[in-house]
């Protein structure tokens, strides 16, 4: 990771090394600062915050931001000052070896999808163990698409090297593994063994994307309640609330990881019944892995709100939102006078996206904020950052 530059020389660094930004909060900001982005770097000790923005725009540049020397010194002096900032992802990957690997992925903080194949699972398994969060659209006419559950399909863990499948220690050998169960559970009916004795132990360090591992036990986990859900829909269609909680599952094995984070919101239809009921801890146990979703329902007419949403509202479960989808998709694109061709939100709601598609997301702190000159500043120098992520190749380039 590169911290000193001749973008950003060590003469330019200094004066920042021994200063502190305004974090606010009674010095909240820097606690989550520190918890969230700050890299261990190769010394073994955590990067201070003066090295974590002049590793991102050095990072930046390399991706091709190509800023000229005065801008990526008056972006540096912008961000370590809480003026702007890149968005989450970027602030925890640029300049590391992870954009090498997985390009615009793993800089991108949310995607949305709506699920009608079997790949949009592994969609949302990959780009939450990259860090992004995801919003999954869980209407009937969506999941309807899907084929129906095979009979007979048994998937076993075993501690051999001669399994089947021998998982990889990797992101793509654990979504590897998801894809072969649902394609047998959906497509080809043939049972098989997997083993994990390659995966690392809990608690060993991850040293491309950070943290440490959580070791094989989670992925067994998930990967067997995952085939409980299917296996329950024998010869038939999956319904809104399994597809619901495959994913929440996916979502719990991701948590797992230490650094990462799994940001989901399901949306589903308003007079889907066991959807409105999923979070209902007034009618028994709810299963734990619901907790990773925010749900929120499709809803352009209080006409069709029933009764049963209100009783989130009154103690007897969780609140759900609501999705005015025709409003958004008529006033998405105030500037382009188009209809905006969304189907889903992120898991925050305040950006519309098409299935497949994905957040790129800076910040600019307004408080913080001079004048009007300052504010067009930051917007365009981020605005560089963006696009270049925009120009990355992508892990999933036919979507």
């Amino acid at each position: 990771m590169e911290y000193i530059s001749d973008l950003l020389p060590e003469e330019f660094l200094e004066p920042y090394k021994n200063t502190k930004p305004n974090w606010g909060y009674n010095g909240l900001g820097e606690i989550v600062y520190k918890r969230t982005y700050s890299r261990i770097k190769e010394d073994g000790t955590n990067e201070e915050w003066w090295e974590t923005v002049a590793r991102c725009i050095n990072g930046a540049q390399k991706i091709g931001a190509d800023y000229t020397t005065k801008e990526a010194r008056q972006l540096y002096d912008y961000i370590f000052n809480l003026k702007c900032n890149f968005a989450g992802r970027m602030l925890w990957q640029l300049g590391t070896s992870t954009v090498d690997r997985f390009g615009g992925n793993s800089l991108l903080n949310c995607w949305g999808v709506c699920i009608r194949d079997i790949d949009d699972f592994c969609f949302i398994f990959e780009n939450l163990m990259l860090g992004g969060g995801v919003g999954f659209s869980i209407r009937k006419e969506d999941v309807h698409e899907l084929p129906r559950v095979k009979e007979g399909v048994r998937i076993v863990h075993e501690k051999t090297n001669d399994a089947d499948y021998i998982v990889p220690d990797s992101r793509e050998g654990w979504v590897k593994l998801l894809k072969k169960c649902l394609k047998s559970y959906f497509y080809t009916g043939e049972s098989f063994t997997y083993s994990t004795i390659l995966v690392r132990s809990s608690g060993e360090h991850i040293k491309g994307f950070g943290g440490q591992a959580s070791g094989p036990a989670i992925l067994i986990e998930g990967i067997e309640k995952i085939g409980e859900v299917i296996r329950e829909r024998e010869g038939k269609k999956l319904r809104s609330i399994d597809v619901l909680d495959i994913c929440n599952i996916i979502g719990s094995v991701v948590v797992a990881g230490n650094v990462r984070r799994s940001a989901e919101i399901a949306v589903g239809d308003p007079d889907d019944y066991l959807f409105l009921r999923a979070k209902r801890w007034d009618l028994g146990n709810v299963p734990n892995w619901r907790a990773m979703s925010n749900n929120t329902i499709y809803a352009d007419s209080y006409d069709h709100i029933s009764d049963a949403v209100w009783k989130g509202y009154d103690g007897s479960g969780e609140p759900y939102g609501f999705f005015n989808l025709p409003l958004a998709q008529k006033y998405g694109r105030l500037q382009d006078k188009i209809k905006d061709r969304c189907e889903i939100v992120n898991p925050c709601a305040e950006i519309l996206l098409e299935s497949h598609e994905c957040c790129n997301l800076s910040e600019i702190y307004l408080n913080n904020i001079e004048s009007k000159s300052e504010l067009k500043k930051c917007a365009k120098l981020l605005y560089k950052t963006q696009k270049a992520i925009c120009a990355l190749p992508f892990i999933h380039k036919e979507k």
